[in-house]
C-alpha cells in the first residue's frame, strides 16, 4: 500500500510540475539533478504487492466456501439419501449420477484453480468436500465418492497441463523490443 501511494505521488507531482496549470516550465539549470518520471512498468511494480494480497485471499475463500458446503450439508441434512438400492457405475437413474459427480467436481475444482488455489490442493479439497457430502447423506456411495475425486484429479491434472504449457510458450516467447 505503500509503494502504491509513493508511486501515486511521484507520478502526480511529476504530472503537476510538468503541466502547471497549461505553462511551460523552464528547464532546470545543468546542475540540478531530475526525479525520472515513472514508466508504466514501474508503475506495475509499485502495484504488485497489493494484487498479490488480494490473489492471495481467493484461494481461502475457495476452501472456505468448499468447508461452509460441507457443513451445511451435515448440519441441515440437504439432500438424504436412504439407501435400500443397487449402487454402482450404472445405477438405474433418469440421468447419468457418476458423470455428474465427476463433472461437478472437475467445474468445482476449476473454479478453484481459477480463484488462485494450486491444483493439487483444490482437487484434494473438492475431494474432501464430496466425500464429506456422501457421508452427510445417510447413505454412502463408493461409486460416487470415486467419481467425485476423479473428476477433481482430472481437472487438476488439466490445469496443471495447461499451465505447463503456458509457461513454455512465455518463456519461448521473444522478447519485447526496447525503444
Amino acid at each position: 500500500m505503500t509503494r502504491r501511494l509513493a508511486a501515486i505521488i511521484a507520478l502526480a507531482s511529476v504530472v503537476a510540475l510538468r503541466v502547471a496549470g497549461g505553462q511551460q516550465i523552464a528547464p532546470p539549470p545543468d546542475s540540478t539533478v531530475q526525479a525520472a518520471i515513472p514508466s508504466a512498468g514501474a508503475a506495475r511494480v509499485a502495484l504488485a504487492p497489493a494484487r498479490a494480497k488480494t490473489r492471495d485471499r481467493w484461494p481461502v475463500v475457495f476452501y472456505g466456501a468448499l468447508g461452509a458446503a460441507a457443513a451445511t450439508a451435515a448440519v441441515l441434512h440437504i439432500d438424504p439419501d436412504s439407501g435400500g438400492y443397487h449402487d454402482g457405475w450404472n445405477t438405474a437413474t433418469d440421468f447419468p449420477d457418476k458423470a455428474v459427480h465427476a463433472l461437478a467436481a472437475w467445474a468445482i475444482t476449476t473454479i478453484g484453480v481459477d480463484l488462485g488455489a494450486r491444483p493439487r490442493y483444490a482437487a484434494l479439497a473438492v475431494c474432501a468436500a464430496g466425500t464429506a457430502f456422501e457421508f452427510s447423506q445417510g447413505y454412502v456411495s463408493v461409486y460416487d465418492i470415486a467419481a467425485d475425486c476423479a473428476g477433481a484429479a482430472g481437472a487438476a491434472a488439466w490445469q496443471s497441463w495447461r499451465a505447463r504449457r503456458r509457461a513454455r510458450a512465455a518463456s519461448a516467447a521473444p522478447a519485447p523490443a526496447s525503444r
